[in-house]
């Protein structure tokens, strides 16, 4: 597999990737606009690689962690990624990718939430306090701003990661309601670090919340006859049966839907093309460049499987 050799600034000392973050043709149409997607792509940081400090780590649900860094990096916005190198010695020669829980500037903090699927995570489950990893972001395309006074975020499983992130941000600005399924109590976490006005839970076993999906609860908050859904934008992170149906209810009703996409990855920089997935224009659109965010009417989504077939363990 092809890697892209990092690059020193003269002028830091540290190590940059070869990725210019440009916009491709098949980017999302609804982020409208030239100039906003120049304004999108100057605000964002160029990556970096750089080294990354394990402060604590800890299984918060039955095969979930959450992982707490020391890194000196650009300050992530909601919806990027970062590429993570394992634990020195572990029999896995790629990084995986992780959505940002949190990140906090002016400590250098930087928190992943991730499950074991896989050689690669479980491998990354026994690094402990002190060790050393290797870390490349920020990476990819983040959540636009949104139009409107509300935003609906819709959060499935690990999912609910990059949404958290995102209500923390929108919180002193935004209206926002946020919405999160798990199949039960156990694996809904982080709700105290949400930042909304409401917070609504479903559990597919009733233990916690609404017993039914994320999407049942999604009906039942919005059905009064007084919701305006085009003061609206919805935000979606989850499994792929979870965005699709996220997507057909963002065209039942109208609404603008921005959805995070997961994929497989070898590189994270748009050079192996292991993450391509099949786009709306019958063309490709590269997880790891294109997105992770993308609106989901540019998605094929009778393709789309998420990060379920394994192309490397």
């Amino acid at each position: 597999m092809k890697h892209v050799s990092p690059r020193k600034d003269v002028r830091t000392g540290r190590v940059r990737c070869r990725n210019t973050m440009c916009p491709r043709e098949n980017a999302p149409p609804e982020e409208t606009g030239d100039d906003k997607k120049a304004s999108l792509l100057k605000e964002m940081s160029e990556p970096e690689e750089v080294g990354a400090e394990v402060l604590e780590h800890r299984q918060v649900t039955g095969a979930g962690f959450l992982l707490t860094l020391l890194v000196k990096m650009p300050a992530p916005r909601p919806g990027q990624f970062v590429m993570l190198g394992l634990p020195e010695g572990a029999n896995a020669f790629l990084r995986r990718p992780f959505s940002v829980l949190d990140f906090s500037p002016k400590e250098k903090r930087l928190q992943i939430y991730y499950s074991i699927s896989g050689l690669g995570t479980r491998v990354l489950s026994g690094a402990a306090p002190g060790e050393k990893l290797q870390l490349l972001g920020p990476l990819g395309r983040p959540f636009p701003s949104s139009p409107g006074e509300l935003d609906v975020m819709v959060g499935g499983g690990r999912g609910v990661a990059p949404l958290v992130f995102l209500s923390r941000t929108r919180y002193r600005s935004k209206t926002a309601l946020f919405l999160v399924g798990a199949s039960c109590e156990e694996e809904v976490v982080f709700l105290d670090k949400v930042k909304a006005r409401k917070v609504f839970v479903a559990t597919e076993d009733g233990s916690l919340g609404k017993k039914g999906t994320v999407l049942d609860l999604l009906q039942g908050v919005t059905s009064s006859a007084d919701f305006d859904w085009s003061r609206a934008t919805l935000y979606g992170c989850g499994p792929a049966g979870m965005l699709r149906q996220l997507h057909e209810f963002s065209l039942a009703h109208d609404v603008r839907c921005f959805v995070s996409l997961e994929a497989r990855m070898g590189c994270g920089l748009g050079v192996c093309q292991g993450c391509a997935v099949k786009n709306a224009k019958l063309g490709y659109s590269l997880v790891c460049k294109d997105g992770p965010v993308f609106s989901s009417a540019s998605i094929d989504w009778n393709s789309y499987v998420g990060a379920e077939l394994p192309q490397f363990s």
